[in-house]
């Protein structure tokens, strides 16, 4: 028997992507054969474990695992997979996010949701990325599901190299809050410089927003006209996709994260600021109050006025600082590399025994 890991694609500097590989080898540590095949697989990427599905030879005695992130034809060879297969979901953007702004990524998310429905029919265990999520597929019928965190470890992006030039240029006694993700609409960065506006105009002066991530074009434009229309050039940095060592440099410029996000099925951002003992500021929508708990703000309210002042005033006080600071240790513990490996360990013991029944 081998435990099997297939997705659709596995991109370079994907969350999804890294942990995929980050299970496999967990599943080796508890002594398992394993391969991952993916569907597409990104030339980049330098795994010796990592096959394409052209390779496929999976037999009836081995457990497939499948990552489900959105639509796609390849969807459907899973559905009609001869053996039921476990899912990891990761969850889909609602659609409604990408209507008429993005018809691709709107189709895809529709598409999506109607092949979760016939994937779960073929499926006897399921872990979701969250507990959100979970309710999600129990909801199409999949009692077996339960949660299991997505594996950030604080120490390797602790150790990247600091770029100096972004370290020396940025760090320079404003206050500096970044916001890291995909540039699409449901992300709301433009939300995020509404904010800053407010705090430059009203609170302080000494702000600056620094917005990480790959932008879609039509997106991008409108943020930038609206920075144009504030004269908030110097106010905004816009630093587009990056490496690993820039983000981390990122990281350490700034004073604290904001999350704005009206989706997210775990959102990695929030882990990755606790790692660097940043604060966080994060809306409470889907799964966002989940991942932070209580290692930062969790804001029921975003307009910019309101949420400018919680930022400030947090950020003032002490006690506040300590406890979020508390709160994030805490956190990071549940979400440990060894944490999540006893998690996979008592899982897969489990999985092993319905297999074994053929449930």
């Amino acid at each position: 028997m081998r435990l099997i890991q297939i997705a659709h694609a596995l991109t370079l500097h994907d969350a999804a992507s890294e942990f995929v590989q980050n299970l496999d080898g967990m599943f080796r540590r508890l002594g398992y054969d394993t391969e991952i095949f993916a569907n597409r697989l990104d030339a980049r990427i330098k795994n010796d474990h990592i096959r394409t599905m052209e390779h496929f030879d999976g037999t009836t005695e081995d457990i497939v695992i499948y990552h489900m992130t959105t639509g796609t034809s390849f969807n459907k060879w899973v559905a009609n997979y001869p053996q039921r297969v476990v899912l990891y979901y990761h969850n889909i953007t609602p659609a409604k996010f990408f209507f008429g702004n993005a018809w691709g990524s709107w189709l895809k998310c529709i598409q999506g949701r109607r092949q979760l429905k016939s994937i779960a029919k073929n499926t006897f265990y399921a872990w979701a990325a969250s507990e959100y999520s979970c309710e999600e597929l129990r909801a199409l019928g999949l009692l077996e599901a339960k949660p299991l965190s997505i594996i950030v470890e604080p120490e390797k992006i602790l150790k990247r190299p600091l770029v100096h030039d972004i370290y020396e240029k940025y760090h320079d006694g404003k206050l500096n809050l970044l916001i890291v993700g995909r540039g699409v609409p449901h992300k709301k960065q433009d939300e995020a410089i509404d904010i800053v506006r407010y705090y430059k105009e009203h609170i302080d002066a000494e702000v600056r927003l620094i917005v990480v991530g790959n932008m879609k074009p039509s997106f991008e434009k409108k943020l930038h006209r609206m920075v144009e229309r504030y004269g908030m050039q110097e106010d905004v940095v816009f630093a587009g996709s990056v490496s690993d060592d820039e983000l981390c440099t990122w990281y350490q410029v700034s004073d604290a994260l904001l999350c704005l996000s009206e989706h997210e099925g775990f959102c990695v951002p929030l882990v990755e600021a606790m790692a660097f003992d940043k604060p966080v500021f994060a809306y409470a929508a889907a799964a966002v109050p989940e991942t932070v708990g209580r290692a930062g703000i969790i804001l029921q309210d975003k307009t910019p006025a309101r949420a400018a002042q919680v930022i400030h005033d947090t950020l003032a006080s002490q006690e506040a600082l300590a406890r979020l600071a508390a709160g994030r240790k805490n956190r990071l513990e549940d979400l440990s590399y060894e944490t999540i490996f006893q998690q996979v360990k008592q899982d897969i013991a489990h999985i092993v025994e319905l297999w074994e029944k053929r449930v």
